[in-house]
This record gives structure tokens, C-alpha cells and sequence, in this order.
């Protein structure tokens, strides 16, 4: 199907169908018949030049640009972005060495398009042209590089945010390090399997990056104040936990949200009165302090859902009994646990109880073990103790 709308539109091209009738150029006329984006309008304009049949000025067939990828899209073996993938690949090899590497890369990668992803391809692409041209780009190449490196945060209407950009090779080299292990696919638990997709624990590592960095306290002032973020809800909305609360961004969350940063990183909480004025301001009642945050990590040493192997560095400070719900910030309500822990357990019926100071987690109802589970990954020696026999007498023997 791909290819025969390819050729349909090689055609239209070649007679030069677009101008007749009053359009720019043939990703115009894509976008107005198909009524796709500009983007994807372009995507099949290339597309059409680099796979599509064409003419030349005296009307005489051409051959494609690449005819052996044009070959496998038309018999199916490869799509479209397969063959995007190998054709960027091509064009990129500096021109001294196209002339010997061109013909060779393209047979490769298109006989490896055959069995893998077009992400795949893509990054073998890329192994080539780093073996091919070890020097780097060109200084005129890294400038074009940084002319068009750029990055854009948009608040929607329903308070979600739109992230595009595009990054220089360095800050692209500095995020994949950052993100590759946040957004790694967690070990089933007692929660059952990581059921993201990828794209969504990217934007879950993407967040904790951000509440990590936001939490150092390190940022540049902004406007003479400390860069932090600042939360106002009503004490109504509190108390009934529903309702949304305000960012100082001009951003709205959800009250659980909210509750939800309020607990750990660089963030203050302002809470209103219905008349507007401020009852409570700062970290006072809420937040563990240093000291009881130190306390909480030597105790706990990590998440303490049990099966999570997330360090306490790794994880964040959580409220048994919530403190919007009365809790309060001691020890004796407090557990460490993961932003996923923190985020999905409880939406899934799990609750925090502290037995005996530890803390415990009770499963929900469907649960068919109703005994509270404690997580001993983060203390093996309470393991061993349970599996070692007791020795009698001071050599063992009795």
C-alpha cells in the first residue's frame, strides 16, 4: 500500500501535477489530499524523490535515486521509514568516500532492514558513518549543528506540557546517559510487570531527573529568589483531596499531585484559606527535615515495597497515613520509597503500615496474601539470620 501510493504520487510529481494546479510543490498537494501534517507531507515528498520512478527533461524514464531500496518497498519487505533510515545514511557518508562506500552501506543496511526495526537501522547508520569518517564532523557541520539545536515547553489547555526539540550532538550524548537507566523497565513485583511502554518510562525518567536536579538546590536564582517550585491549594481542596492546586508557572496539578512533590525536592507549599489569605507557607509540617530524613535512610536503606531494588538515593520520602489526612512527619510515619512505588502502588489498593517501627506494605483486598509484606532486599543480614542455624555451645557442638 505504501509503495503504490509512492508511485501514484511519482507519477503526479513527474507530470508535474502540483504546479498545474497552483500548489508550491508536491508536499502541498500531500498535505491538502491526504490532510496530514506538514511533517509527514515533507516525510512522503522525500520519499517520493529518493524511491519514486522519475523522468527526465526530455521525458525519458529514470531509474530511482535508490533502486534496490525501491525494489523492497515495492515487493514489501521494508517500509517506508526502513528505507528513510538507509537513504539518510547514504547521503550522509562524506562525498570523498561515497563514490567507494555508497553501493556497499546501502546493501548492508538494507539487508539488515529485512529482519530489524528501522530504530535499528538507524543506529547501525550511525556505527558506519563514525567508522567511516572517524575525524567527526566538519567545523561548517558542528556549526549547522548548534544553529539548529533548540527546545520548546508548551502548556497545554488541560495543564499537560508538549515537549519538542532538537539536540546538539553533546546535550543528546548528556540526556541518554541521564535517562538510559531512570527509565529501565522495572523487575516484576509484587505490583506484577512494568507495563509501560518505552515512551512512557522516558517521560517517567524525565520527571525524576528533573525532581532529582530540583531537589540538589544548585539551580541559578531566578527573579532574586531561589529557583524552586511553589505549590498554592485551598485548605478546602486539601482536606477533601480533590480540586487542583497552582504552580507560581502559572501550571495546575491535581491535589494528589501535588501532595505528591510536595513531599520531596526544592518545593514549597503554600496553603489558602477560602478566603485567599495564606494558613500555612514552607516546609514546616510536611517535609522531613535533614536530620529525620538521615534517620529515615539508615533505617530503611531503600524502597521498602517489597521486591523494589531501588536505593534510598534512588527513591523519595513517603507518608504512611498521609499528611493531608492527619499524618505526621516523624519516623514513625515515614517509609522511603520509589517515585513508581510512591506513584502506583498506592493507586493499585496498597497501603503503608509501620509495624514495630519497620514499615510494612499491606496488599489490597484481591491480594491472596492479606499478611503485610516487608521488603528484605535492602537488609540481607535479617535473611541470613532467618536461614542460618542457631550454633549451641561456644564451638558449635552441643
Amino acid at each position: 500500500m505504501q509503495y503504490r501510493q509512492l508511485s501514484v504520487l511519482a507519477e503526479l510529481n513527474s507530470r508535474n501535477v502540483p504546479a498545474t494546479l497552483g500548489f508550491r510543490g508536491l508536499s502541498d498537494l500531500i498535505s491538502v489530499q491526504l490532510r496530514c501534517t506538514r511533517v509527514e507531507a515533507r516525510k512522503r515528498a522525500q520519499a517520493v524523490e529518493r524511491f519514486g520512478a522519475r523522468r527526465s527533461l526530455t521525458g525519458e524514464p529514470l531509474e530511482p535515486m535508490f533502486p534496490a531500496i525501491s525494489e523492497a518497498l515495492s515487493t514489501g519487505e521494508i517500509n517506508a521509514d526502513h528505507g528513510a533510515a538507509i537513504a539518510e545514511t547514504v547521503e550522509a557518508i562524506p562525498e570523498r568516500e561515497r563514490a567507494v562506500h555508497a553501493e556497499p552501506v546501502e546493501a548492508t543496511l538494507l539487508e539488515h532492514a529485512r529482519t530489524s526495526d528501522p530504530r535499528t537501522i538507524r543506529l547501525l547508520g550511525q556505527r558506519i558513518l563514525a567508522h567511516l569518517d572517524p575525524d567527526g564532523p566538519s567545523p561548517d557541520e558542528q556549526r549547522q549543528q548548534q544553529a539548529h539545536r533548540r527546545v520548546s515547553l508548551n502548556r497545554l489547555e488541560d495543564g499537560t506540557g508538549l515537549l519538542e526539540g532538537r539536540l546538539s550532538p553533546s546535550c543528546q550524548a548528556i540526556w541518554e546517559a541521564i535517562l538510559t537507566p531512570l527509565a529501565a523497565a522495572r523487575p516484576d513485583d509484587a505490583l506484577g510487570p512494568d507495563d509501560r511502554s518505552l515512551p512512557q518510562r522516558l517521560h517517567d525518567a524525565f520527571e525524576e531527573a528533573g525532581r532529582r536536579l530540583l531537589a540538589t538546590g544548585d539551580l541559578p536564582n531566578h527573579a532574586g529568589l531561589p529557583s524552586q517550585l511553589i505549590i498554592t491549594m485551598s485548605l478546602t481542596d486539601l482536606e477533601r483531596r480533590a480540586g487542583r492546586a497552582t504552580t507560581h508557572h502559572g501550571g495546575t496539578l491535581s491535589i494528589n499531585d501535588a501532595l505528591r512533590l510536595a513531599t520531596e525536592g526544592n518545593v514549597l507549599p503554600a496553603i489558602l484559606n477560602d478566603a485567599g489569605g495564606v494558613l500555612a507557607y514552607g516546609t514546616g509540617h510536611r517535609l522531613a527535615t535533614p536530620g529525620l530524613r538521615k534517620a529515615t535512610f539508615a533505617r530503611d536503606r531503600g524502597c521498602t515495597f517489597p521486591g523494589c531494588a531501588r536505593t534510598a538515593a534512588q527513591s523519595e520520602i513517603h507518608h504512611a497515613t498521609d499528611w493531608a489526612l492527619g499524618g505526621e512527619t516523624n519516623l514513625d510515619n515515614l517509609a522511603i520509597a520509589c517515585g513508581y512505588h510512591n506513584n502506583h502502588a498506592p493507586k493499585m489498593g496498597w497501603t503503608t503500615v509501620l509495624l514495630d517501627g519497620v514499615p510494612h506494605w499491606q496488599p489490597p483486598a484481591w491480594h491472596p496474601d492479606q499478611r503485610p509484606q516487608r521488603n528484605y532486599l535492602h537488609h540481607p543480614e535479617l535473611v541470613t539470620h532467618q536461614t542460618t542455624p542457631p550454633r549451641d555451645g561456644p564451638e558449635g557442638h552441643s
